[in-house]
C-alpha cells in the first residue's frame, strides 16, 4: 500500500470510528466537536460516544488510545465497541470500564486507554460517572462558575485497580463538558468564558475553536450536554380535507420540529414523508363520499429515545391498488426519506406510521499544523548513576523503546530500583502514562519482575499534573 493510499486509509477509519452525529432528545441539548490533525500519520486513538440507553438515560464516553496511527485508530475502536457495549448491557458506568479493563488486560494495543464515562438521568436529575485514568466531568452551574468534579479512583485500563462512582445533583439550565485532557483551571476558565447559555452547540463550538488553538499536537475532543428547561408538548391536530390540507400539514409540523431541535435535513425528511401521507389521504380516503366532509388526524410526539413517530390517520376508504406501475412512487420515496414508514389499513380508516431518529452532526476539522508552533522539545534521556534516570523534554509515543533500555541498563536488567527524575519533562503523551504506569505496578507474586521503579515529579510540574490524572503512583516535591 502506498503512502498516499495509507493515509486515505487511516482518515477514513478514523472517520468510522468517530460517530456521524449525537441524539436529539427531549430535555437535553447534546453537541459533541472533533479537531485532528490534518496529517493522518499524527491521528490519534481519541474517540467520544453518545448512546440513549433502554431505560431513557444518555449515557457520555470519551477517552484515548496510547499512540498514533493506523494502530491507534483500530485500537480506539475496539475499546470504544466494549464500552458502549457496557453501557447498553449494563446501564452502569462502573460495570462498564470494568468490561474495557477486562478487554484492555488481554489485549496489548488498548493498555493504558484512559475513559471517562457518565450518565445523565433527566428524570432523577442525576449525573453518574466514573473514570479511568481520565478528568472526570466538568460542571457549569446556572449560578455560578463552572468546577472539575472529583475523579473517581482508577488508573487506566488494563491496570485501573479498584473503580468508584461519582454522583452529582443536575438542575434545569446545568451544563456538563467532557474533553480531551487539558489543565482544569484553562478548562474551567475557558467554558466560563464560551459558554452560550441555552445553546450547547454555540457553547461546544466556541470552546472547541479556542482550545484547538492553544493544542499543539493530538485530538481535541468536546462533548456537552445541557439540560433543557422544558419539553416541548406532542403535536396533536385534526385538519379538515380541503385545498389547504397539506400546505398546512406542512406549517404545523415544520413549526413542531424546530422547538423539539430537530436539524434542518431531518425537518425536511419529516414534512415531505408526512406531506405525501396526507396528500394520499385527501386524494383517496374520501373519494365517492358523497360530499361528506372528511378529516385528517395528525400527530407528532418525541420520544426519550430521540425518535419522532409521526402519525397520520383517516376515517375514508381508500380505493383498491391497481396494477398501474406508475402509482405509489409517493409512497416509495416516503419510505426513503424515514427510518420506518408502516401503513394499515382497516375498516375504520387507513393509519400510516413514521418513525425517524433525530440527530446532530458533528463537525471533525482536521487542522494543519501551523508554522507559528514550536517543535516538540526531543527526550534526553540520562543516567546520572545506577539506578537513577533523568528525563527531560517531551515524552512521546515514540520514545518508549528508548526509556524502555535505558531504564533496563540503570537497574541491572531490573534487579535494583531505580529512581525515575521526571522533573523537566514538559509532556507526556498517552502511551508514555501506559509505559509509566507499567513500571510502578506492584509485581504480582511469581512475576520476573523483581525491582521497583520511583517515579519523581516537580509539583505542579505538566508531568506531575499527568501522572496525578492517570493515577500513576510517584513523589511530588
Amino acid at each position: 500500500m502506498y503512502d498516499d493510499d495509507l493515509d486515505e486509509f487511516i482518515a477514513a477509519l478514523q472517520d468510522v470510528v468517530l460517530p456521524a452525529g449525537v441524539p436529539v432528545v427531549p430535555g437535553l441539548d447534546v453537541a459533541g466537536h472533533f479537531s485532528v490533525p490534518a496529517d493522518p500519520g499524527e491521528s490519534t486513538g481519541a474517540w467520544f460516544d453518545v448512546i440513549v440507553l433502554r431505560s431513557g438515560r444518555v449515557g457520555l464516553a470519551l477517552g484515548q488510545v496510547p499512540g498514533s496511527g493506523l494502530a491507534a485508530v483500530a485500537a480506539a475502536g475496539g475499546i470504544s465497541a466494549v464500552l458502549r457495549a457496557g453501557l447498553l448491557c449494563h446501564e452502569d458506568p462502573v460495570a462498564a470500564l470494568q468490561l474495557g479493563d477486562l478487554h484492555a488486560a488481554h489485549a496489548a494495543d488498548v493498555q493504558g486507554t484512559t475513559a471517562v464515562l457518565a450518565l445523565l438521568d433527566l428524570r432523577a436529575g442525576e449525573l453518574t460517572y466514573a473514570t479511568a485514568g481520565h478528568d472526570a466531568p466538568v460542571l457549569a452551574a446556572t449560578d455560578g462558575p463552572s468546577r472539575r468534579l472529583a475523579r473517581t479512583a482508577g488508573g487506566p485500563l488494563g491496570a485501573s485497580g479498584d473503580i468508584t462512582v461519582g454522583h452529582q445533583r443536575l438542575e434545569s439550565g446545568d451544563l456538563v463538558l467532557l474533553s480531551t485532557p487539558t489543565s482544569t483551571d484553562t478548562t474551567t476558565a475557558l467554558l466560563d468564558r464560551t459558554r452560550v447559555a441555552g445553546d450547547a452547540s454555540s457553547s461546544c463550538a466556541a470552546f472547541a475553536e479556542n482550545a484547538a488553538a492553544d493544542q499543539l499536537r493530538g485530538a481535541v475532543i468536546v462533548v456537552v450536554a445541557e439540560l433543557a428547561d422544558d419539553v416541548p408538548a406532542d403535536l396533536d391536530v385534526e385538519l379538515p380535507i380541503d385545498d389547504t390540507t397539506t400546505r398546512r400539514t406542512r406549517r404545523q409540523l415544520e413549526e413542531w420540529l424546530t422547538t423539539v431541535g430537530a436539524t434542518s435535513m431531518d425537518a425536511l425528511s419529516l414534512t415531505h414523508a408526512t406531506a405525501e401521507l396526507v396528500s394520499n389521504a385527501v386524494e383517496h380516503a374520501y373519494a365517492g363520499s358523497d360530499g361528506r366532509q372528511g378529516t385528517v388526524h395528525l400527530r407528532a410526539v418525541h420520544g426519550t429515545d430521540g425518535h419522532v413517530v409521526v402519525d397520520v390517520s383517516d376515517h375514508g376508504q381508500w380505493r383498491n391498488a391497481t396494477d398501474d406501475i406508475a402509482r405509489g412512487r409517493g409512497l416509495a420515496m416516503a419510505a426513503g426519506l424515514v427510518d420506518e414508514l408502516a401503513v394499515t389499513t382497516g375498516a375504520e380508516g387507513t393509519s400510516a406510521r413514521l418513525h425517524h431518529r433525530l440527530s446532530r452532526p458533528v463537525p471533525i476539522d482536521r487542522v494543519p499544523i501551523r508554522a507559528s508552533w514550536p517543535e516538540a522539545e526531543p527526550l534526553e534521556v540520562t543516567q546520572t548513576e545506577l539506578g537513577s534516570v533523568r528525563l527531560s523534554g517531551e515524552f512521546g509515543h515514540d520514545e518508549v523503546d528508548e526509556i524502555t533500555y535505558a531504564l533496563l541498563l540503570a537497574s541491572r536488567g531490573r534487579t535494583q530500583t531505580v529512581d525515575l527524575d521526571l522533573t523537566d519533562v514538559t509532556a507526556i503523551s498517552a502511551g508514555g502514562l501506559r509505559v509509566l504506569g507499567d513500571l510502578v505496578r506492584v509485581p504480582s507474586e511469581g512475576s520476573d519482575d523483581r525491582a521497583s521503579v520511583v517515579l519523581h515529579a516537580r509539583e505542579g510540574s505538566p508531568a506531575q499534573a499527568e501522572l496525578e490524572r492517570a493515577g500513576i503512583a510517584h513523589r511530588a516535591s
